[in-house]
């Protein structure tokens, strides 16, 4: 038996066994056995083990297999885990990299659900060992449903990475097995990265701590594969108009804003670059002569792109990149300040925001403000230069 058979046995089946008696079912006992008889002594070797389940006395609304490290995990219900889910009306079945729904909604009450979706968050934007094939989208398992059901919500906030397979179209035994191995190099990474094996609820207290209101940076990967596909990302201008700033007390990392991988700061500015050719496409002369001065010249202009608007007057353009949302305060130098304050008319500051999307899309969003807009910003020093004045005995 392969895992294909395994999968397609279930999707197949599982419904109409549903209808027949939950205690002694073979079919249940065959969910509970995981993946044993379908992959080899090796894959299971070490710490790995795989089990199953159809319910617990009561046929599952959605039924599971799973594989774990036994040295972080060996149940569904805590930890994290590799986990096929499948969907309740039987449609499809979701490779899943998973965290334990149940020890979250125990430890963390009304917090659990904001706290599961930090997490995932966090493995998210940090394993590098995630594949073209996984996803960050949510998984569907509660649409089909008539009624509420937390458990399976649970299921759903504690992806971290997916793999959809529909019923349909299975792919070959082969990739199924691939694709698992790719999980197993994440579980293998998120293990590895952890503080305390030992210690589930430390290891979550610390990644909670760690101003998660603010998406972790992206890893290398993600930022890879992203600039390999810049010339497909397209631009989206929205308003300017952003919403009241949260008055109450926080924790905001600025230092992690401000330490923001240059790298993507640059593809920013690339994409913004792409932007103004396309559109002054129409005056291929002037699309010709805008200029990435940051690269060119350097990055003490006070600004970043030399464009022109559509009478050929020249624009100045500096570029603020952010993976976060739309109110994300920003830093600027006391010469860009400056640059803009001195020219009012032909001065922008284009903010591209949400970056992180372009992991899993090709669009993204920006709002512009003008030179004369820049009154409008609320500018505060946070740091200082510091000039030692003082004789100084030696």
């Amino acid at each position: 038996m392969t895992i294909r058979d395994i999968l397609e046995k279930v999707l197949n089946n599982y419904l109409q066994e549903k209808n027949k008696s939950f205690k002694n079912n073979e079919f249940a006992k065959l969910l509970r056995s995981g993946l044993k008889k379908a992959v080899s002594d090796d894959f299971l070797a070490r710490n790995i083990r795989t089990k199953g389940s159809a319910g617990q006395g009561n046929w599952a609304t959605v039924p599971w297999i799973g594989v774990f490290d036994a040295a972080i995990s060996t149940s569904a219900t805590k930890g994290f885990d590799i986990v096929y889910l499948f969907s309740p009306d039987m449609s499809s079945v979701y490779l899943s990299l998973n965290q334990g729904w149940t020890f979250f909604n125990d430890t963390y009450g009304r917090n659990a659900k904001n706290n599961i979706s930090k997490v995932s968050t966090y493995w998210q934007s940090t394993l590098a060992s995630r594949t073209d094939r996984m996803t960050t989208k949510p998984i569907d398992l509660t649409s089909s449903l008539q009624n509420k059901n937390s458990l399976v919500s649970g299921y759903e906030l504690g992806n971290i990475f997916s793999i959809k397979y529909d019923s349909d179209n299975l792919p070959d035994n082969d990739q199924l097995l691939t694709d698992l191995q790719d999980m197993l190099f994440c579980l293998n990474e998120i293990k590895a990265d952890l503080i305390n094996e030992k210690n589930l609820q430390q290891n979550i207290d610390y990644i909670l701590s760690l101003g998660l209101n603010l998406n972790p940076l992206l890893n290398n990967n993600n930022i890879k594969k992203i600039a390999k596909k810049i010339p497909k990302i397209e631009l989206t201008e929205t308003d300017s108009v952003v919403k009241e700033p949260d008055k109450k007390g926080r924790k905001i990392d600025y230092d992690t804003l401000q330490k923001q991988n240059s790298m993507i700061g640059f593809l920013g500015e690339k994409i913004v670059l792409k932007y103004e050719k396309n559109r002054l496409s129409n005056d291929p002369d002037l699309s010709q002569r805008i200029e990435h001065v940051s690269q060119t010249k350097g990055d003490g202009l006070g600004y970043d792109i030399l464009s022109f608007d559509s009478q050929g007057n020249e624009i100045f353009i500096e570029v603020k990149t952010t993976t976060q949302g739309k109110n994300t305060p920003f830093y600027m130098s006391s010469n860009e300040v400056s640059f803009a304050n001195k020219h009012p008319d032909n001065y922008f500051l284009y903010r591209v925001y949400n970056f992180s999307n372009l992991v899993e899309m090709n669009n993204v969003e920006f709002f512009r403000i003008n030179g004369s807009q820049m009154k409008d910003i609320d500018l505060q020093p946070v740091s200082f230069m510091a000039t030692i004045n003082l004789l100084i005995s030696q």
